[in-house]
Formats: structure tokens, C-alpha cells, sequence
């Protein structure tokens, strides 16, 4: 993952026709201005408690994450978003990621 760029935000849907077998594909629903963050020991710590896996956490800047937005794409890599963080006194949201071991196909919308 770079240091800093742009991310795509998406959501999921099932694009399959009624009663077809499911077709899952990342829709892209806005994009934002992000910073790579460091995890931390504690964050890490309780991930492991959990059995759980943090792979990224990122910075993004100067907007709001709508509610439907549960996938990233960052250079071309596809994260799960696990939780969101919002910094108080700063119009900012961090978002920690758990990178998806399979690719989802992406809608061109």
C-alpha cells in the first residue's frame, strides 16, 4: 500500500438476476483523500484477542464515510473496512482495514 493517495469507498451487491446464482461485485460509491496510519500494539493486541486480522489502518480527510461503504480499494487491493474511527476536532475518519483473501469483481458502474 502507498503512503498517500486516493481510495475508492464501495459498497457490496448481488448483481445476479432473480434467481440466477449470486454475482457479489464491489459498486464504487465516492472517493477519498487517504494517509497510511501506523497500527499500533494495542490495536493489534486486541485484534489478536479477537481473532482477527488488521492488515492497514488509513486516514481519510475531509469527509464523511456514508454508511454503506463497508469496502476500500486501495492501489488496486481490496480491504474489508472493519471499524471507523472518527477524530475529534478534526474533519477526518480513520478506517481499519482487513485485507479480503479473494477479489471481488468491480462494477464500471
Amino acid at each position: 500500500m502507498n503512503e498517500q493517495g486516493i481510495l475508492k469507498l464501495c459498497d457490496i451487491k448481488d448483481m445476479a438476476e432473480n434467481g440466477a446464482m449470486p454475482d457479489l461485485r464491489l459498486v464504487p460509491i465516492g472517493s477519498a483523500y487517504y494517509e497510511e496510519r501506523t497500527v499500533g500494539y494495542r490495536r493489534l493486541y486486541a485484534a489478536a484477542g479477537a481473532d482477527q486480522q488488521i492488515d492497514a489502518v488509513v486516514r481519510t480527510y475531509c469527509m464523511d464515510i456514508p454508511a454503506s461503504a463497508k469496502y476500500v480499494i486501495v492501489d488496486g487491493a481490496q480491504y474489508r473496512i472493519d471499524k471507523h474511527q472518527k477524530i475529534i476536532g478534526r474533519d477526518c475518519v480513520d478506517l481499519t482495514l482487513i485485507r479480503l483473501e479473494g477479489n471481488y469483481d468491480v462494477d464500471a458502474g
